[in-house]
């Protein structure tokens, strides 16, 4: 929504102490779940309480953006239009011809991945399409083991955004497996598909290692990080359940970290300056940054999670400047005396492998990485 539309909207946005918290209320299932977590259950398992949606937009003019975010579009079926627009270019893919792959689109029973591999053909279905595509897309294709487990399989196959082009899926291996299912990607068990799954939905019905697919929300919505809003509905927004708000901004900061990573799940030794894996997991970087520690920032200090990345000014200065600021006599300013484009040199663009960047948390100085044009 622009500004001129926001000056005469006649909603009241969000309470500010929900604003402040926004997006952080990601509650993974509980195998993710830190000890340190307040949350009072585990949002991605239950529905109780729950209000439609779409009530959300009667009040709350920051739920009509809020379908355009990459955390709406993080799950979806691999019959989406979008994933088949996807997946169709492999078709004329080298490195996947190369491979022997092929996508074959049935409209009526789905989309499959043929592999060809002299004389043998295997034939998967896939059935989810991860990522919102602001980074990258990756399918997989589910199945039942013998124990009643969803056991997933990781395509091998991923299409990045920077590129737009596939390549290898981050983890899998150079060479392609010979089991029917290893020519496609690695499998992982019940537990594992049930962990990518609860940070991908709002809801996701599953009991041990089975996932009830029919009953499963795809993407987070409003009250995956809200909680459930029947009772706030109900009373025109007069209740407010403060169980599902952070006690403060490092409890914020974890609780995105549910699904972002948290520290305390890298393994020893992982979190130093020089190991540009850890761009990928924001709040590991930022618990570091002074600029954290120092500061009364959390992540919606710059984000604001009811918007797409491309309608937010992440990437200005205007929140450096708030501590950083050139006519206050008493901040610390840039020793290299410049008064712009501070992400260029305090959080790069890092590579964590050729098809992919993320931007580094961890705000300091990093002359040694080059910025991604």
């Amino acid at each position: 929504m622009s500004e001129t539309n926001k000056s005469t909207d006649k909603r009241t946005p969000l309470a500010a102490r929900i604003a402040v918290v926004a997006f952080a209320l990601l509650v993974a299932a509980a195998s993710l779940t830190s000890s340190r977590d307040p949350v009072p259950g585990d949002a991605v398992l239950t529905t109780n309480g729950w209000a439609d949606e779409t009530s959300c937009r009667e009040c709350h003019f920051e739920a009509d953006s809020y379908p355009e975010t990459g955390h709406a579009q993080t799950l979806r079926p691999a019959t989406d239009p979008r994933s088949i627009e996807i997946l169709s270019s492999v078709n004329s893919d080298a490195s996947a011809a190369d491979d022997g792959l092929q996508i074959d689109i049935d409209p009526e029973s789905g989309v499959f991945a043929v592999q060809q591999d002299q004389e043998i053909s295997r034939r998967i279905r896939l059935d989810w399409c991860f990522g919102s595509g602001a980074h990258a897309h990756t399918w997989t294709s589910t199945v039942g083991d013998l124990l009643g487990n969803t056991d997933e399989l990781e395509f091998r196959w991923t299409w990045f955004h920077q590129t737009n082009s596939f390549a290898l899926t981050p983890g899998q291996p150079e060479q392609a497996g010979d089991s029917h299912y290893g020519a496609f990607g690695l499998f992982f068990d019940g537990a594992k598909a049930v962990g990518c799954f609860s940070c991908h939905t709002s809801y996701l019905p599953a009991e041990n290692g089975s996932i009830d697919f029919h009953g499963m929300v795809a993407g987070i919505n409003c009250q995956r990080c809200h909680g459930p809003q029947q009772a706030h509905v109900a009373s025109g927004g007069e209740v407010i359940d403060s169980d599902w708000m952070a006690t403060d901004r490092l409890d914020a900061v974890r609780r995105c970290g549910q699904c972002h990573r948290n520290a305390d799940e890298q393994p020893p030794g992982e979190i130093r300056t020089d190991n540009p894996g850890i761009v990928r997991f924001q709040p590991v970087g930022l618990l570091q940054s002074p600029c954290f520690i120092k500061s009364e920032m959390s992540c919606t200090t710059c984000h604001d999670p009811h918007k797409s990345l491309a309608a937010q000014d992440s990437r200005g200065i205007w929140q450096c400047v708030q501590c950083h600021n050139p006519d206050s006599p008493t901040h610390t300013l840039c020793a290299a005396d410049n008064r712009d484009d501070c992400l260029r040199c305090h959080m790069p663009k890092v590579a964590t492998n050729p098809n992919i960047r993320f931007t580094d948390h961890w705000i300091r100085v990093r002359d040694d990485i080059e910025e991604s044009k």
